[in-house]
């Protein structure tokens, strides 16, 4: 009787120990998008990392977070590979598969024109890029002024796997300019050494523009509803107490 007693219960914590691994919440980040989220001495790292595990803490959940190319990031949420993801734009295709926490962006990001120093190149107006080809990294949508002028043959758009193809691609003369994240694309050339070399224009493509955490809508998540509703009030808590902003101001002065 005590040799089944035994048994049962190491049934029981073995299949508990397996019920609690199965609860911790799977989120993706792109691992292209440094100071938001990478990879620092082999450690997740980054001011969306960092406020979604706080974010989490204070909602009572555990989250886990891997480090995924961009295209690997949209295909595990489309599949529930995945049971969300860090700094999606919203738009209409990507309802379909994902659910946005929209009370609270995760972050907010403003987009430029970054050139090569000495290329006399000039950004005023949309009329200012007639004949030019401007790279994007793929997947990035510039605003619907930047979208029109494209559609109307202003200007030609090439766009890159990466963003260190594109600042390649800029370098080799391939495009005139390059449309980018102003924190992203100024944080990699930094890193490069480079920001004498290449610069960002005054003018932005896109101001202000909001960046959610999601949840697949193809996951398995249980009571998604009271999760993003938990991760949603503890962002907006942050950024009332100001721990969001100690958390960006760690990885961008401007905060």
């Amino acid at each position: 009787m005590k040799f089944i007693s035994l048994v049962v219960a190491i049934v029981l914590i073995s299949f508990v120990g397996s019920v609690e691994a199965r609860q911790n919440l799977l989120f993706v980040a792109d691992v292209d998008f440094a100071p938001y989220s990478m990879i620092t001495e082999g450690k997740p790292a980054g001011i969306d990392v960092e406020v979604l595990s706080e974010a989490a803490r204070r909602a009572g959940l555990t989250v886990d977070i891997e480090f995924k190319s961009w295209d690997e990031l949209v295909e595990m949420i489309r599949k529930g590979d995945c049971d969300g993801a860090v700094g999606l734009f919203k738009n209409p295709e990507r309802e379909k598969y994902a659910m946005f926490m929209d009370a609270t962006p995760i972050h907010f990001s403003d987009y430029v024109l970054f050139t090569k120093v000495g290329s006399n190149f000039s950004f005023r107006t949309y009329a200012d890029l007639q004949g030019k080809t401007i790279g994007r990294v793929s997947g990035i949508t510039l605003g619907s002024e930047f979208e029109n002028a494209l559609a109307k043959g202003t200007m030609q758009v090439r766009e890159y796997a990466d963003l260190a193809s594109a600042i390649k691609g800029l370098l080799v003369n391939e495009i005139d300019a390059y449309a980018g994240n102003i924190d992203v694309t100024y944080y990699r050339l930094k890193s490069m050494g480079m920001t004498s070399s290449i610069i960002y224009l005054p003018k932005k493509i896109v101001t202000d523009l909001p960046a959610y955490l999601v949840m697949s809508r193809a996951s398995k998540t249980e009571d998604r509803d009271r999760v993003m509703q938990g991760l949603e009030r503890a962002l907006d808590q942050m950024r009332k107490d100001g721990t969001y902003n100690k958390i960006a101001r760690r990885y961008l002065f401007r905060f």
